[in-house]
């Protein structure tokens, strides 16, 4: 009580202990009886939520996250996705409905069941009831290898408490001070057991560490930081790691000891009482000393930590596609741009393909060529789409001749470089035309309107 009472001095405010609870865990019965005397506080039972999220001692369960699911149901139902364009609705996935589950990210481990409703609600809202156009790993793709920028949640889940054990390591937040204060206890990090009696979500941190080694550049200067045993400071690895404890006996300096203790006048100085011991006298000549003090570093020297440069380095990548910059230029038109997304990967439901499936009967051309309708046909080959291409290349002061669809997408990309007027113009254009061809075909199959030429 007296550091409320401290507080109440230094900020105005009287704790009132009629609307104040006290929470334990693991405590014995006497201990609470005598606190909740001091106090005067009314015990609460946990889980309890604080801040928007539960305060728990056990695996959080979909149960836990319910709060978490509802908020984002509740957000879905509020818009009305049929009248939002596809482009609409993708643009309120990245700006609110993956950000409304990063303070969750960034502190829990989502239960995989959670992670799948989350994915379900995103992706049901983007494409409606029916089966995606694109498959949803495709679309969490960034946008340069053909995707539309959408984080993994599994993976952004782990780039963000990858977060919380760089504050650990750097011992740069009021958390991480307390983590070495009551869980770590001057223990290592790295050597920290995952048994015995943790919380999960602790567990669930120490099990991030294999993970956050590998991109993890410890750089010796003075040594004054670094443990000498534990820390992964020779090529990447704990000596620990390498030798075992034996050499810690060996050396006689003791398991607290930090690499400062093996430098003399600027120069390695192990002790040479064994054969491992010599071994590391060598390997470390390699490693520069200087006065400056040890630094930690993500990834690169001089790169410090951010979650956007964490999901890249741990996410699997894939290869660029080479249309991406026709598509998502800084001046392009939202609706407009994701037709043509669809259009290169071939995700329109054209006539041909709904035949393959049996949902027709027929697959003509519905804009009474009498060819297939496919898409190669429907885009460029259909004379009336091919009316349509040679007034738009005409009015953009472009003369060349007829090309088929690949041949037109290689002839954009190779003529479309840069952000200058007639490239912009033309990336513009090409995607307006894709939007309106396909617009006016699903115009004449839906509602049998007709648009003049």
């Amino acid at each position: 009580m007296k550091a409320l009472d401290r507080f109440k001095v230094v900020s105005g405010l009287t704790v009132n202990t009629n609307k104040s609870h006290i929470y334990f865990c693991n405590t014995m019965r006497r201990t609470r009886c005598d606190i909740l005397r001091s106090v005067n506080f009314k015990e609460g039972t946990l889980p309890v939520t604080y801040l928007g999220l539960p305060l728990i001692t056990k695996r959080l369960t979909r149960a836990g996250c319910a709060p978490l699911i509802d908020r984002i149901m509740a957000r879905v139902n509020s818009w009305t996705s049929k009248a939002l364009s596809f482009a609409g609705r993708l643009q309120l996935i990245k700006s609110t409905l993956v950000n409304m589950q990063v303070f969750w990210c960034s502190v829990f481990f989502l239960p995989g069941s959670v992670i799948k409703e989350c994915v379900r609600m995103l992706r049901t809202f983007l494409w409606g009831q029916s089966k995606g156009k694109v498959k949803w790993a495709d679309v969490c793709k960034p946008l340069k290898e053909g995707g539309l920028g959408v984080k993994d949640l599994r993976l952004w889940n782990k780039a963000l408490l990858l977060k919380q054990v760089w504050n650990i390591l750097k011992n740069q937040s009021l958390w991480a001070n307390w983590c070495h204060a009551h869980l770590m206890r001057h223990t290592n990090f790295w050597e920290l057991p995952v048994r015995g009696p943790l919380s999960w979500s602790w567990r669930q941190m120490l099990r991030l560490r294999m993970l956050a080694k590998e991109h993890i550049l410890y750089v010796c200067g003075n040594g004054e930081r670094f443990s000498l045993w534990y820390d992964p400071w020779l090529h990447g690895q704990s000596v620990h790691a390498l030798y075992g404890h034996r050499v810690i006996y060996d050396s006689g300096l003791g398991c607290h000891a930090r690499v400062k203790e093996v430098i003399w006048q600027g120069a390695w100085c192990w002790p040479t009482v064994s054969v491992d011991l010599l071994d590391i006298q060598q390997r470390v000549q390699v490693i520069p000393i200087s006065t400056e003090q040890d630094r930690i570093y993500w990834g690169t020297r001089g790169q410090d930590f951010s979650t956007a440069n964490a999901w890249q380095v741990i996410r699997t990548p894939s290869t660029e596609v080479s249309w991406h910059a026709i598509v998502w230029h800084p001046m392009r038109i939202p609706k407009h741009a994701f037709c043509l997304w669809l259009t290169l990967r071939g995700a329109h439901k054209t006539m041909d393909k709904l035949m393959a499936v049996g949902v027709l009967q027929s697959d003509l051309c519905v804009f009474n060529c009498g060819d297939r309708e496919s898409m190669a046909h429907l885009f460029f080959l259909c004379p009336f789409s091919a009316s349509i291409w040679t007034e738009v290349l005409r009015k953009c002061n472009v003369n060349r001749t007829e090309l088929q669809w690949d041949e037109a997408v290689a002839w954009m990309i190779r003529n479309s470089k840069g952000d200058k007027f007639p490239a912009t113009l033309r990336k513009l254009a090409f995607a307006a035309t894709v939007y309106h061809i396909w617009l006016e075909r699903n115009r004449r199959c839906f509602k049998n309107c007709y648009l003049p030429m």
